[in-house]
């Protein structure tokens, strides 16, 4: 078995409930787009952030760990390569239409693996039996196996060890104290409404709001990936045949959810069965 360990921080430019799914500014929930920014897109994106917002995490997921049948391999060549998610994905709730839990299906869920000469690609069919049905229309149990185990779990030991938060008041205060310097530095008109949003957000402290307690939750995902796979291996880099017979489980959370910056960070770990 090859596994593959994976972290990093991911972007969701996303509006939060009460807001409807389709949302583009933010109003009532505790996420928001500022202005000079486009509008709230709730894709899910672990490369190539979309108009990032200044002193938030590095947008980045990578391969962290490499072993083969239990022997880690750090020179293994996928060590360090980013792992990405395409299609376009978002999480599929719909304010609680699809699911009832907030925390929805990741749709699509096309895992992507680019490193020095290799790339590998698994899809995960939502709904095998027909892969075209849409998506409210899939029954609820289909759903339930991409959501998240759990609801939204508080566990600051686990946030703190993969972020280094520790206090998110702290962490958000010394954010507003980077903006307001930055404030002063600035006469552009759309640059201060937008850093006065963030300001004025960050200026929240009640340790309840979610602005805050959102940076100390997570939400758990395991299923295992059914679909078509395409890897490219020209120089025969893996130095293993991987088996796309076989189901691929992956595990993995999504924690320590930013709201100023519109991010997250996710940790897991992708499980590769070999011929």
């Amino acid at each position: 078995m090859l596994i593959l360990d994976f972290a990093g921080w991911f972007q969701c430019r996303l509006p939060t409930d009460p807001d409807p799914t389709d949302e583009a500014r933010g109003v009532s929930g505790f996420t928001f787009a500022v202005a000079g920014e486009p509008d709230l897109d709730r894709i899910i994106r672990f490369q190539r952030p979309v108009a990032p917002r200044t002193h938030g995490p590095t947008v980045g997921v990578r391969v962290t760990a490499v072993s083969l049948d239990g022997q880690p391999m750090p020179d293994h060549p996928l060590v360090g390569a980013a792992v990405d998610l395409l299609g376009e994905p978002k999480f599929e709730s719909r304010n609680y239409v699809l699911r009832d839990s907030a925390q929805g299906a990741i749709v699509p869920f096309r895992l992507g693996i680019f490193g020095d000469g290799v790339e590998i690609e698994r899809e995960d069919v939502l709904y095998p039996p027909d892969p075209e049905r849409r998506i409210h229309e899939i029954p609820a149990l289909f759903h339930e196996r991409r959501g998240s185990l759990i609801p939204l779990t508080i566990d600051r030991l686990k946030i703190a060890d993969a972020t280094g938060i520790v206090d998110p008041l702290a962490y958000r205060r010394r954010r507003k104290a980077l903006l307001e310097a930055d404030l002063q530095q600035t006469d552009d008109p759309v640059a201060r409404a937008a850093l006065g949003k963030r300001i004025s957000e960050l200026s929240i402290v009640a340790p309840e709001r979610l602005q805050v307690a959102t940076l100390m939750v997570y939400n758990d995902y395991r299923f295992d990936i059914n679909g078509p796979t395409r890897i490219a291996d020209a120089t025969r880099s893996l130095g293993v045949q991987v088996d796309t017979t076989r189901d691929w489980p992956i595990a993995f959370w999504m924690g320590a959810w930013d709201a100023d910056a519109l991010c997250g960070y996710v940790r897991g770990m992708l499980s590769i069965p070999l011929l």
